[in-house]
């Protein structure tokens, strides 16, 4: 029985260490990328992906990063990733740190290769001082026939690759860790707002802080010569009840408080009202081209803003009101700054002037340090294979002539050339 579970684990071993794995898990994840390229995501363009038919929504088509087939994908090729790295890894340890002499002629390497004829200490100081000049590190060993050597330089260029696959795994973990454990949605209210973060609308994740964002103001900034500066919100964060901390921000410049990123996305134009019912006194924001609206307590009747001028020396407002579920209104208008009018008799309305709508992108993410620090890999993997590659030069001293090779991967050409400068300056010597 131990034998048959040792043979299992062999078998799963050997199918996760395989390349030939490694390409067609890489394939199906490309390939099913560009599907989420191709078919609309409902994250993105909701409205798009609804008109998809119902069999590729079914099979995740309109949601390709969030299906469980997808991440099943990802997570195969990450164990995959795993055990081919964990399985080069004793042999790049090795030809890093544990390197040793040839013992013999034919374990020189022969693709770059020479021999030097010379008295044996002569080489071997020469052969030592040169190398050691050159930045290599130098393992000598005497036989009865003579001696030997290994060295190496740049040893990191060694674990290029390997970093460089660690990284992808590394990425992928981040990428799952933002897409299970953060959240993105986004809200547009007006100014003197407040609302639960937990009631915006979200298109991935789920939303488990608890405290409130509140809305001071949004402004749409015009510089003097015309020109759009930027959109501003002035908000702030309550907490239990209390403002721990208020930021005015921009595009480009958003607030983070406890992982949670507000980013200004958009603006819209709005009006501030004042509703007078027997009385009572209600603040409302409408707007602008009837982005919301407001149904009176007690009545079924739905104001919104049709149009309003912007202008904050005349605001003017054009308004629109229906009643239940009728689809002409039951009275239009307009009304300007300061201005009372009575609403089907019902309450009063008052225009207090102007107000900005601020639509922000709120988004956790706690993957992002993951992801940043994968990106960091991978750029140093592609550096150490690219920019700093392993050097080995190796040789065997027997019958009065020292046999020198040297090793550098794929690359032959700079190799070569490198080597025999080393050969010239030994020869010098």
């Amino acid at each position: 029985m131990e034998e048959q579970r040792e043979g299992i684990v062999e078998d799963i071993w050997r199918v996760f260490s395989s390349m030939k794995l490694g390409l067609v898990l890489l394939g199906l994840v490309a390939l099913a990328s560009g599907l989420g390229t191709v078919f609309p995501q409902a994250n993105i363009e909701p409205e798009k992906a609804k008109a998809v038919g119902q069999f590729w929504q079914m099979l995740g088509f309109t949601q390709v990063y969030s299906t469980i087939w997808f991440r099943l994908l990802l997570g195969l090729l990450c164990i995959n990733l795993i055990v081919c790295s964990l399985q080069r890894f004793q042999g790049i340890y090795n030809r890093t740190f544990a390197l040793k002499s040839p013992e013999t002629v034919s374990s020189v390497p022969n693709k770059i290769r020479t021999t030097i004829p010379g008295e044996s200490e002569s080489l071997k100081t020469s052969v030592q001082n040169v190398l050691k000049r050159k930045g290599f590190k130098v393992t000598t060993t005497v036989g009865d026939k003579g001696w030997s050597f290994i060295a190496i330089k740049r040893r990191w260029g060694n674990w290029g690759s390997l970093i460089s696959h660690i990284s992808f795994v590394v990425l992928v973990i981040g990428a799952i860790m933002g897409t299970t454990m953060g959240f993105k949605g986004f809200f547009m209210v007006g100014a003197g707002t407040t609302i639960p973060i937990s009631s915006i609308n979200v298109s991935k994740g789920t939303v488990k802080q608890d405290f409130s964002v509140h809305i001071y103001s949004a402004e749409d900034r015009i510089l003097a010569n015309g020109e759009r500066d930027n959109w501003y919100t002035d908000m702030s964060i309550i907490e239990n009840g209390q403002e721990i901390t208020r930021q005015t921000i921009s595009v480009n410049h958003p607030l983070k408080y406890k992982g949670v990123t507000f980013y200004q996305s958009s603006f819209a134009n709005g009006a501030r009202l004042t509703v007078d019912i027997k009385d009572q006194k209600i603040p409302v924001v409408l707007q602008d081209h009837g982005g919301n609206y407001f149904q009176a307590p007690g009545t079924d009747l739905y104001l919104i803003a049709e149009a309003i001028r912007s202008d904050p020396q005349k605001p003017m407002m054009l308004y629109r009101v229906y009643k239940g579920k009728g689809v002409q209104p039951v009275q239009t208008g307009q009304i300007s700054a300061g201005e009372t009018i009575d609403i089907q008799g019902e309450y009063k309305l008052t225009l207090d002037g102007n107000a900005g709508f601020t639509g922000l992108q709120v988004k956790q993410d706690p993957g992002v340090i993951v992801v940043w620090t994968g990106c960091a890999l991978l750029l140093l993997g592609l550096l150490l294979s690219f920019y700093w590659r392993t050097m080995v030069v190796s040789g065997v001293f027997e019958s009065g002539q020292l046999t020198m090779g040297a090793m550098a991967g794929k690359t032959a050409g700079g190799a070569k050339q490198e080597f025999d400068d080393l050969i010239q300056d030994i020869q010098a010597k």
